[in-house]
């Protein structure tokens, strides 16, 4: 039988079965630069979007990045949730001997056990993809080695798993090796075609590139338009609720009650003011503020607040009410005065009073004596 150490397994020009039936075969499992991620893989707000996220060399090369790789489960198509003991029995296909750095590449040494997950590999279904918890930082850039842009940084690359899957996020590049590989094909990527997930398709990195850039044109399209139609709305409630304040204060019932109010205050004003004059004045606030400039015409009343007026206005019309009434009593008191007089100068030239429907005047009508 022969023997097989790490480093021959690593050699990328053979896949090799053992007596068991087991499949080993070596493969890129991740590598450096961006990667594409929905949105709402990274709990995101908003609507579902396509971000990028960059995978420096410093983390995917990280000593205590790549020590995860080792003894970890392979999965065929990636399970529901990260591979734990209560679920490797139902998901595990093998596992993971070794990794190690290939130019901007991570290149694993897998065992394959399942038959059924050999025979998918065999098949051709031969793309790799590690499931992995990491931390996903905000710090937009740029990647220096394809110039592509790019929002997050993705760093603390735990790896729970390593999943042969129809398609991997890594693209093309991320694959098992064949028997005899004719150099590394173009990669190649999943683009989703509506924000929803419903509809993808498997394109190469250029042509991706084109279809994701229209795609995300046509959804700024369609989020523009749909903020000017809300704006829209928002402005034709606006205008509705104007016009019913309009209408509101057009009825005869709100164009009596401020008639009745501007002849009031105008009546208030005369009482402050001795020949007022409104002089055509309709609103309540600036018949008094003319008010007061007639009163007391040395203030600057224009620049006065409203609240200064009303307040001026008000002492000043409490003040004439007080005068009204004290010139009141000033005259019940001089026709007191008159009456009392007059039946003082009665009483001396020998009148005297009557009041007619007296007993004796009805007799005397009557022709009694």
């Amino acid at each position: 039988m022969k023997k097989m150490t790490i480093d021959e397994a690593f050699k990328p020009s053979s896949r090799t079965v053992t007596p068991e039936g087991f499949l080993c075969v070596k493969g890129v499992a991740a590598r450096t630069g961006v990667y594409q991620y929905v949105s709402t893989e990274l709990d995101l707000d908003g609507p579902e979007r396509i971000v990028n996220v960059y995978r420096p060399p410093t983390q995917v090369f990280a000593p205590e990045s790549m020590a995860t790789f080792p003894d970890k489960d392979v999965t065929n198509d990636h399970p529901d949730d990260l591979v734990d003991s209560t679920t490797f029995k139902q998901v595990s296909v093998g596992h993971v001997r070794g990794v190690e750095q290939d130019g901007d590449n991570l290149v694993v040494d897998l065992i394959i056990k399942d038959q059924s997950a050999i025979d998918d590999i065999q098949s051709g279904k031969a793309e790799l993809s590690p499931g992995y918890l990491a931390e996903y930082v905000e710090a937009p850039g740029i990647d220096p080695a394809s110039g592509t842009a790019y929002e997050f940084e993705q760093r603390d690359i735990q790896i729970n798993h390593v999943a042969v899957v129809e398609a991997a996020r890594g693209g093309k590049i991320a694959r098992i090796f064949d028997h005899k590989p004719k150099g590394v094909p173009m990669a190649q990527r999943k683009v989703f075609l509506d924000s929803k997930k419903s509809r993808s398709i498997i394109l190469d990195e250029e042509a991706a590139s084109v279809v994701e850039d229209a795609v995300a044109a046509l959804q700024k399209f369609a989020d523009e338009e749909s903020a000017r139609a809300d704006k829209a709305e928002a402005t034709k409630d606006e205008a509705e609720e104007k016009l019913e304040e309009a209408k509101k204060e057009t009825s005869d019932a709100a164009i009596g009650a401020r008639v009745k109010s501007t002849l009031d205050t105008i009546a208030l004003a005369a009482r402050v003011v001795k020949s007022f004059d409104a002089k055509g004045l309709v609103s309540p606030l600036e018949i008094k503020r003319a008010a007061m400039a007639q009163l007391k015409p040395t203030r600057d009343w224009a620049t006065k607040s409203e609240a200064y007026v009303l307040a001026a206005f008000d002492a000043a019309a409490d003040e004439a009410e007080e005068t009204k009434d004290e010139d009141e009593d000033d005259d019940k008191s001089k026709v007191n005065d008159s009456l009392k007089r007059f039946a003082d100068d009665a009483s001396k030239i020998g009148t005297k009073a009557t009041m007619d429907g007296t007993s004796a005047y009805n007799d005397f009508l009557r022709g009694k004596k």
